[in-house]
């Protein structure tokens, strides 16, 4: 009864000796036996046949020059990369933020604009400021240049003429001007 045998029920034996035995033993009764022939080694290769596969397949050493240069290529596009984003002033230093504080009636066609205007010290600032209707329709617009100064933010007060009553202000839109 061998191990195989599915009514086997007794211990496997695991000993390499033992299996070795065997598959010498089958060896030497069927020498004819394709299975059992040997392969040939990488060194039994003849040259015409290695030189047909290098051409086709390409040779190891080839393959990992081209891959060193692909990789110091990519890491030359990440370093240019960081440096331009690094230096060209992709985080605007020139930012101009504005606050509006409220607005004062002194008639149906004139209005006290007051907003605050925050930027880098030294830079000039522009602000459009727009009265609004009660169908949010533009009844006034007036556009204010401030002066670069040393302080950083800048507190303005300006008179809207508008050409109906308006019923809300607002700081449109404030930029840096040069």
């Amino acid at each position: 009864m061998s191990p195989a045998d599915p009514a086997h029920t007794g211990p496997v034996s695991t000993d390499p000796a033992r299996e070795n035995k065997y598959d010498r033993e089958y060896e030497l009764e069927h020498p004819e036996d394709p299975d059992l022939a040997e392969a040939p080694t990488p060194d039994a290769v003849d040259p015409a046949t290695q030189q047909a596969l290098e051409s086709r397949y390409g040779s190891g050493r080839r393959r990992s020059f081209d891959r060193r240069v692909a990789y110091g290529i990519a890491g030359a596009l990440v370093a240019a990369a960081v440096a331009f984003f690094a230096f060209s002033g992709w985080q605007n230093g020139q930012q101009v933020s504005w606050q509006d504080i409220g607005y004062r009636a002194e008639s149906d066609q004139v209005l006290n604009v007051k907003f605050e205007v925050t930027a880098a010290a030294g830079t000039a600032v522009a602000c459009a400021v727009e009265g609004i209707n009660a169908s949010k329709a533009t009844v006034g617009w007036k556009v204010l240049e401030i002066p670069a100064s040393d302080q950083l933010t800048h507190t303005v007060t300006t008179k809207l003429i508008v050409t109906n009553p308006a019923v809300a202000v607002t700081t449109r839109e404030c930029w840096t001007i040069s």
